[in-house]
Parts: structure tokens; C-alpha cells; sequence
């Protein structure tokens, strides 16, 4: 039997396929999209077919027919889909250059199987890796059988290829079919999207098939021949060429002499290696219990065979096994993986078991080790679960959560007794959730028993609600798991328990009840301390509820934000939300940016709430472009990761900037999905960050009966802290001003009013210049003219105050419509030019028609910029109209004095993207360097139209 596959050079040169046959189409259509990375655009592409359908075959060929590649290619293998990292490390172990730092670990397999990357880190190190690769050329990424292959590796593939921009990758993922459950849902997405190719190969027709015959040198099949062939094996190549292989010429050209039955693959495997003697036969079972591939020193040490070249080399000539490029060591593999599972799967029980066990000695790594263990273990075993749960956290304590779920899972099926089961079970799911793994752990957490601990089954089921949304489920499920805890005797799971309440409290929009249980919470915290995300959520219920001076000085004596310690980095980020409620969006920024910057090592939420404060920081600054990237970065992860309580936050501040600008398709596209979460209405904060960017959209549309109907279901929350916390989101100014437009004057009124006295009572100007802009507009339409030209004077104090430009030149066009209407047009035009200038300079295109519309109606054509006008108000249309948005957005950061892997970092996206915005931008600006860029730009990306903090 031939092998379908067989291993690449790096740097793949032309070695054509004897026995391939057919594919014409789909060989042209991979040729094309290489065609297309060659000039700097990533393509991506999935085929799909069920086993031996010749998916591996067809890649083979299409190799085969391009040079100067660099070939990065992995396998999934079932028995290895819990390795964690382990495609991921095939795919490093490939690179020709150093690979990245975070990667370093996962150079070699099966050495370094134990891949401790923190979540999301192993996403940034396969870009990271892609962008030093493609200096050598384009290259071809492939991960074939992906769905056998491992969670953390799928997650970190997703992650990489979703933030391709102007790479030279053709990505091609094989699966036998897209909907299988193992693969995660970013994935999925991103392989069903309709920018994907996707090629559904389908069996070799009669023809092919007889071609097929004679370039495996059997006799050319005549067409009944061929077509019962056909019919036999639907055409499936694997199959085909097996009996093509093994069946006598005679038998196949006798239409009626039967052909073994289809399910025969494996048994010809397992004739060929009964045909072996015992040696061979010992030395494929020994490869088949250590992996798809492996060491022939380690293999033969395990099947004790003390010459494994003559045995391998009968395996080899048998079809069972196949030689691996040579390295430190002579290497081996099966030539499929359908070879691999026939040989494992005949094994048995018991034999097996003594393999793995024996195994288990022979191996130094303790990941290995111990997956030898559990699949040798034939029941509960009380050392493997202590040594398992041992490992777990170690990692956990190190923030490991990929790897401390898989080995914490492993450890509740082995232990001994009931209590200890569900407890480590617990402790997965924990893992599983701050790894983002949201389903697994849903499944897991709901398969415990209903004997089990009423206090721990409802804590962990209250938790995973709370995660998916079911905040009201959730906050009855903690509270009885809160309630019928004995808090003396467990007091880490009356800790926890109290946590999680904390967390709930926050979403349900009830503040000081959550700050309250979070300081609960840290008194029951074990020794180990309360945890980040605890301390985290302490300081927002504090900011939520009035108290964020409080909360700034619990994290106060941090350093350079920059280099604050990962310990801290929790602190840092809820000082920067909190700088941004209360307008110190300087402090906000510089905050945030050392979070985003280092929060890549964390977990996925405060990478996610990192990513989304700094894009809401930004936005209020004027950097849209910059915001952004921030923003949809933040919501592709909470859609990678299914984070369906933070969905309606990211996507929804995503929006509202794209409302603003009038890039309606897009800004619709995002609220669709912050609307479309399940339950969202019981997370009220949440919720309101989707219904204000609804009503957002609705008035850059200038549709005030949509406002009114998007953001009136907010009144229903108006005794809850948390929605009605001024600078948080604000979105009362919203309602009141559509309300005025319809004439809804009363219920305005009964709106403002308890929003400016809260603002009031928080010095909130930027809350404070949005309220008084509206009470100008409701005292304006009630013909209050003095009290309406006194709320606008009010108004533009308050936005004085603060780097708001937006909010200033919304001031501004307002002011400047009232003085037009009450006939005091030369005081009106000063106040809609001024308004025009900044919405030039910060894109928003529909209040920019606006000022358009107030200006001609005085008189007055919109203005021309003066030339040092339009260089400072660089914003949407670049420096002199040249840039877009991505470009200047990375502009802005290379004048700071970012490198580029650090801009990468910072934006989420690959080194050679940062590198193709850069050689555009020095070319439409005529510079050479980043020297020019800081001439251009200055060495800060603070909005030029903003005044400085006062």
C-alpha cells in the first residue's frame, strides 16, 4: 500500500505524486489564491471531505507545484486532541527561523509537550511567527485532520488568521466536515464566512479511478471494472488504492469475483501487518501507542526490540510506517492516520494498558508521563489524581488555564471517591472558563451529579451562567450555593461562591451590592489572597456606584504603567475604566495602554475589557481610528472565545464609532450581534452599552422616533445604580434630545432631571456639558431663549473642562442651530464652523452634513482649512486627505516610538501588516523614516482639536 501523504522539506521543491489522479479544479483554485498571497493578500481555505477522500493528497500535489515556499504543516491525531498546544508545536517545530519568545517552549515534540501559553499568548506567537516566516517568502500554513486537533491550538490558529491583513499566507485547514463539535465556534465561523474558499472534495469518478489502476501499475481496469470499483468504494481514494494494492489483478478485473467489503481499509492494514514478524508487529504497535509519529530509538525501546532497522524496514515496505526527514535521530510515522487508528484500535485492553504504563517509565516529560498514565488507567486511581490535580495547579498558579483543564478533568474521572471527583471537576470547569472554553465547561459543570454537593453544583452551574448571560438563573444559583455553604469549614468555595455573586450584582446593574460581596469575598479569600479578577470587579461596583475616588486610591503607588508587574495588571486596568468615568482620560489612556499592552498574558476577560476601556478612552479623546481597531479587535475575541456577557459591550462600543463616521453596514453588522446575545436584558450594564449603541445609530441617521424606541427600555432600570452611573454610559442625553425633537417635552424633563443631579453631584463634566447641552435644546423648544442660551454657555464650560472633542463640537453645532434660529447668524456661524472643523477632522460624517445644512441655512459656505489646519486635523481623511483611518491609526504609534512588533501587539495584528500600512504611509507622505512621522504627527497621538486637560 502506497502512503497518501509524505513529509515536506521546509522549503518544499517539486517531487511529483505518481498516483494522483483528477482534482483539476481544485488544484487550479489553490494555485490561484497562492497567486494572490504572492501579492501581499492572505487567502483561506477549507477542505473538506470525509477520511481518505484525498484531502492530504491534493495539498501534496498543490506543494508540489510551487517553489520557494516556506510549508508550515500539522496534523491532528485522535488520540493526541487533549495535548494541549500539541499542532500548535508541530507548526513551530517547522520554522526556520528563531521562533518567538512565548513560543520558545514548543520547539520540540514530544520533548516539550507541557506548553504552558498563557490564553490568547499562543495566538500572538503564531502571528508573531507568520510575520518573521513570510521575510523568507510566502508561505503555506497547513493543519490537516483539524478536527482532531487540540482546543488551545485551534483557538490560537483562529486568533492568527482572523488578524491577516496584507500577509503573504495561504492558511489550509482539512476537516472532514465543518460542523464537527470539536471545532470551537470562532473557528467555525471563520471556515463557513463567505470570504473563505471552501473545496468539498467528493470520490475519483469511473475514469479516474481507472487511471489511478495504472499508475500503481496494475493493469488498466477496463469500465465495468472500474465502475464496480467505483460503486464498491464511492470512489474514495484510500480505499481504492488499498484494494488496488492488495486485491489480485484477476479478482479485479472479474466483474463476478466480489471485492472485500468496504469496511475492509482496516482489515487489509491489519492483514499486511499480520504478514510482519513479530518484531515489525511489536514495533508499529509501539509507534501506534506513542502518536502518529515519533523517535525509532523510543519506539523500539518500548516494543524491546533490540534491531528496529530490519523491522522497519519490512513495516516500511508493508505500507505501515514511513521515515520522517532525518534529524537529531532516526524518525518514524504512519502514513495516515486511518494506518494509525486500524493498529491502535486492534490492540487490546490489556495489552494496551501495559504499553501506556510502560510507556509512562520510559518518558521524561511529565505531560507525557502522565497522558501514558490516564490512558492506561483502567478505573479511579488515587495517586494519578493526586498527581494530576498537583500538576493542574501549578499551572493554574502560573495562569495556565489550558492546560490546568485538561489535566484537572483528567483527575476527577480518576479519583476514588465521590467528593473529590466533583471537586476537581469544579476546578476545571474554573480553569475552562478563564481559558474561554465556555461550552466545555457548560457541559461539564452540567454533568455533575444530583448527589453531588448542593453548594458546590450550584456554585459552578451559577458561575457558567453567569458567564453565558443567564444572569438571573445565575444570581439564584449563588445565592443558594452561598446560602447552604458552611463557611467555616469550606470557606474557599464561600470565597468563591461570594465572587461570583459579586461579578452577578455588577451585571444586574445593583453596584454596591456587588461591592459589598466582593469585600466578602476577599475576607473568606484563602491563603493564596482574593483573585485578580475579584480585585478588579471590587473597584468597577465601586466606580458604578459613586465611589470611584475610593476606588483610584485602592490602586494607587502602581508604577510607569508600562512596566507595572503582571500581578498588578488587574489594578491597572480598573484604574484606567475608572479614570475614564470620571474624565481624567489622559491618566485613562495612559492606563490602559500599558494594560492592553501586557494584558496578552492574562486571562481572556481582562484582555477583553482591557482591549474595549481603551477603545471607549480613545474614542471620547477623538482618535477614532485608533479606537476602532481597538474595539472590533476586542469584539472578534469575545466572539473567538464565546464571552456572550462582554458581547454587547464590544461590539456595541464598535458601533457607536462607526455610527458616528456613518459606516452604517458596518456599525449594523456589529449591533446585530451586540443585540443578539440571549438574555441580555438581565445584564443591564451590559445591555445598555447595545441600546445606547443602537440609539446612537438611530440619530447620526437623524431618526429620533428610532432613539426613542431603542433607548426607552432603559427607564425600566433607572433605580439600578449601575446603568444610571454618569460617564458610564450616558444615555439619558440621548433620549432626552429625541424626545425633544418629537415634542415630548414632560417626559424629557422627567428624564434630565436625575441625571444632571447625579452628574452634578459627581462633578462629571463630561456628563455635565451632554446634559446641559440637552436641557439647552428642551429649554430652546419650550422658547426659554435666555435659559437656553445660558444651558449652552453651561455646556461649553463643561466640555472645557475635559479632552472631549466630540462632545465639544456637538455643543457647538447645537448652539450654533439655536443662534441661527433666534436670528443671531454671526455668532451662529463662529459656533457651526468651529463645530464643522472638528467633525472634518474627526470623520463623523453625518453631524458634519449637519453643520453643512445649520451653514448654508446662515448664509455661509462650510469652510476651507487653512493648510496647518488640515495637518493638525489629520483625522478620518488622513494627513492631506492621503491616509486612511488603519494607516494613520499605526502612524500615530510609530511617531510614539513603538517598534513594530509592539504597534502588532498594541493593534493586534501581524508584524507585516504594521509593515504595509508603514510603506504606504512613507510614500503618500514622501518621508523615509519615523523621524518624518514625528515631524508630521509629534511624538504623542492625543486628538489635536482637543484642548489640554484641565
Amino acid at each position: 500500500m502506497t502512503p497518501e501523504d509524505a513529509p515536506h522539506d521546509l522549503f518544499h521543491s517539486a517531487a511529483p505524486g505518481d498516483a494522483f489522479c483528477g482534482r483539476a479544479r481544485e488544484l487550479a483554485s489553490l494555485q490561484q489564491d497562492f497567486a494572490d498571497v504572492c501579492t501581499g493578500t492572505p487567502r483561506l481555505v477549507l477542505l473538506e471531505g470525509p477520511g481518505g477522500i484525498g484531502k492530504t493528497a491534493l495539498v501534496r500535489r498543490f506543494l508540489d507545484s510551487v517553489h520557494g515556499t516556506c510549508v508550515l504543516h500539522a496534523s491532528g491525531e485522535e488520540n493526541e486532541s487533549a495535548l494541549p498546544c500539541g499542532v500548535l508545536a508541530q507548526l513551530v517545530g517547522q520554522s526556520p527561523l528563531p521562533v518567538p519568545e512565548t513560543l520558545a517552549g514548543l520547539v520540540r515534540i514530544p520533548q516539550s509537550l507541557h506548553a504552558n501559553l498563557p490564553p490568547l499568548a499562543a495566538g500572538f506567537g503564531l502571528l508573531d511567527l507568520l510575520s518573521e516566516v513570510q521575510g523568507k517568502g510566502p508561505v503555506v500554513l497547513v493543519v490537516d485532520d483539524a478536527h482532531w486537533a487540540d482546543p488551545e491550538s485551534l483557538n490560537a490558529l483562529t486568533f492568527a488568521l482572523r488578524r491577516l491583513r496584507h500577509d503573504r499566507v495561504l492558511a489550509i485547514v482539512a476537516l472532514r466536515d465543518p460542523q464537527v463539535p470539536e471545532l470551537p465556534d470562532g473557528l467555525r465561523r471563520l471556515l463557513t464566512d463567505a470570504r473563505t474558499r471552501r473545496l468539498a472534495l467528493d470520490g475519483l469518478t469511473p475514469g479516474e479511478l481507472s487511471a489511478l489502476s495504472t499508475r500503481l501499475g496494475v493493469a488498466r481496469l477496463p469500465h465495468s471494472a472500474s465502475l464496480r470499483l467505483h460503486d464498491h468504494t464511492h470512489g474514495n481514494p484510500l480505499h481504492a488504492r488499498a484494494l488496488l494494492d492488495q486485491v489480485p489483478s484477476a479478482v479485479l478485473l472479474d466483474v463476478t469475483t466480489p471485492l472485500p467489503a468496504p469496511r475492509s481499509y482496516a482489515m487489509l492494514v491489519l492483514a499486511n501487518l499480520a504478514g510482519c514478524g513479530p518484531s515489525t508487529q511489536r514495533l508499529v504497535q509501539a509507534v501506534s501507542v506513542l502518536g502518529i509519529g515519533c523517535r525509532l530509538g523510543s519506539a523500539a525501546r518500548l516494543a524491546r526490540v533490540a534491531q528496529p532497522l530490519p523491522a522497519l524496514e519490512r513495516a516500511v515496505r508493508a505500507g505501515l510506517l514511513r521515515e520522517t526527514p532525518a534529524g537529531v535521530a532516526p524518525e518514524v510515522a504512519f502514513p495516515h492516520p486511518l494506518v494509525h487508528a486500524a493498529v491502535y484500535q486492534d490492540i487490546g485492553p490489556a495489552q494496551r494498558a501495559a504499553l501506556h504504563t510502560r510507556a509512562a517509565e520510559l518518558v521524561d516529560d511529565e505531560y507525557t508521563r502522565l497522558r501514558h498514565r490516564v490512558l492506561a488507567a483502567t478505573g479511579p486511581d488515587e495517586q494519578l489524581a493526586d498527581a494530576l490535580a498537583a500538576c493542574a495547579r501549578r499551572e493554574a498558579a502560573t495562569g495556565q488555564w489550558a492546560v490546568a483543564g485538561t489535566h484537572l478533568r483528567h483527575a476527577s474521572r480518576a479519583a476514588t471517591s465521590p467528593r473529590e471527583r466533583d471537586r476537581l471537576a469544579v476546578e476545571a470547569v474554573e480553569a475552562l472558563l478563564l481559558d474561554g472554553r465556555v461550552q466545555e465547561a457548560a457541559e461539564l459543570a452540567g454533568g455533575l451529579p444530583d448527589c453531588s454537593d448542593p453548594a458546590l453544583r450550584g456554585y459552578v452551574r451559577g458561575y457558567v451562567a453567569r458567564v453565558q448571560g443567564r444572569t438571573d438563573e445565575a444570581w439564584t444559583l449563588l445565592v443558594d450555593a452561598w446560602e447552604q455553604c458552611d463557611r467555616e469549614q469550606d470557606p474557599s468555595l464561600a470565597a468563591r461562591a461570594a465572587e461570583q455573586l459579586s461579578y452577578a450584582a455588577v451585571m444586574c446593574g445593583r453596584a454596591a451590592v456587588a461591592a459589598q460581596w466582593a469585600e466578602r469575598a476577599q475576607r473568606l479569600s484563602t491563603a493564596q489572597g482574593p483573585s485578580r479578577m475579584l480585585r478588579f470587579n471590587h473597584l468597577i461596583a465601586l466606580g458604578l456606584s459613586g465611589r470611584a475616588k475610593d476606588g483610584i486610591a485602592l490602586a494607587a503607588g502602581l508604577p510607569d504603567p508600562m512596566v507595572v508587574p503582571l500581578k498588578s495588571i488587574d489594578l491597572l486596568l480598573a484604574r484606567g475604566q475608572l479614570r475614564l468615568w470620571s474624565d481624567d482620560l489622559h491618566g485613562a489612556r495612559r492606563d490602559l495602554l500599558g494594560a492592553v499592552a501586557n494584558c496578552r498574558t492574562t486571562t481572556v476577560p481582562l484582555r477583553l475589557l482591557s482591549a474595549s476601556a481603551l477603545a471607549q478612552t480613545l474614542h471620547r479623546l477623538g482618535e477614532w481610528d485608533e479606537a476602532l481597531i481597538h474595539a472590533e479587535s476586542a469584539a472578534s475575541i469575545a466572539d473567538d472565545t464565546d464571552q456572550s456577557w462582554l458581547k454587547p459591550v464590544t461590539h456595541g462600543v464598535a458601533a457607536q464609532i462607526l455610527a458616528a463616521r456613518g459606516v452604517w453596514e458596518r456599525a449594523a453588522e456589529h449591533l446585530r450581534t451586540a443585540l443578539d446575545v440571549p438574555g441580555g436584558a438581565e445584564t443591564p450594564v451590559a445591555f445598555a452599552y447595545a441600546v445606547r449603541a443602537r440609539g446612537c445609530l438611530a440619530d447620526a441617521r437623524g431618526e429620533p422616533r428610532e432613539v426613542v424606541e431603542a433607548v426607552r427600555p432603559l427607564l425600566r432600570f433607572a433605580e439600578q445604580d449601575g446603568v444610571n452611573e454618569p460617564g458610564v454610559v450616558d444615555w439619558q442625553p440621548l433620549l432626552v434630545d429625541a424626545l425633544v425633537q418629537l415634542g415630548e417635552l414632560d417626559e424629557a424633563e422627567e428624564v434630565l432631571a436625575p441625571f444632571e443631579e447625579r452628574a452634578r453631584t459627581r462633578g462629571r463634566h463630561a456628563s455635565l456639558a451632554a446634559a446641559a447641552r440637552v436641557r439647552g435644546n428642551l429649554a430652546a423648544a419650550r422658547r426659554h431663549t435666555q435659559r437656553a442660551q445660558a444651558a449652552f454657555a453651561r455646556a461649553q464650560d463643561h466640555a472645557a473642562q475635559a479632552p472631549l472633542p466630540f462632545a465639544r463640537a456637538r455643543v457647538e453645532l447645537d448652539h450654533g442651530a439655536f443662534l441661527r434660529r433666534i436670528g443671531r447668524r454671526s455668532l451662529a456661524i463662529a459656533q457651526l464652523q468651529a463645530a464643522y472643523t472638528t467633525m472634518t477632522a474627526l470623520g463623523a460624517q453625518p453631524y458634519r452634513a449637519r453643520c453643512v445644512r445649520e451653514l448654508t441655512a446662515c448664509g455661509r459656505a462650510a469652510p476651507d482649512l487653512p493648510a496647518d489646519e488640515r495637518d493638525r486635523h489629520a483625522g478620518d481623511e488622513g494627513l492631506d486627505g492621503a491616509l486612511t483611518p488603519q494607516e494613520l491609526a499605526v502612524a500615530r504609534l510609530a511617531a510614539q516610538g513603538l517598534t513594530n512588533r509592539q504597534i502588532a501587539t498594541t493593534l493586534a495584528l501581524s508584524v507585516k501588516t504594521i509593515e504595509y500600512h508603514l510603506g504606504h504611509t512613507y510614500a503618500k507622505l514622501g518621508i523615509s523614516s519615523r523621524i518624518g512621522l514625528v515631524r508630521r504627527l509629534g511624538p504623542h497621538t492625543g486628538s489635536p482639536s482637543a484642548p489640554s486637560a484641565g
